[in-house]
């Protein structure tokens, strides 16, 4: 939640700009924040892409 709201914040909203944000294509970052069940590695991804953008996120 905390990577969708700073992508908001930030009217980050195409798949280029979502693309370039994280580091990863569009579609596969909507997979992982829209995700309802991990799958294994997706944790790392999203932690990575929060790192990426400089999000806080809680311990």
């Amino acid at each position: 939640m905390a990577i969708g709201r700073d992508l908001d914040e930030q009217g980050i909203t195409t798949p280029a700009q979502i693309d370039a944000a994280l580091g990863m294509p569009a579609a596969e970052a909507t997979g992982l924040l829209d995700r309802k069940q991990w799958r294994e590695g997706g944790v790392a991804l999203l932690e990575a892409a929060a790192a990426r953008m400089g999000a806080w996120l809680p311990g």
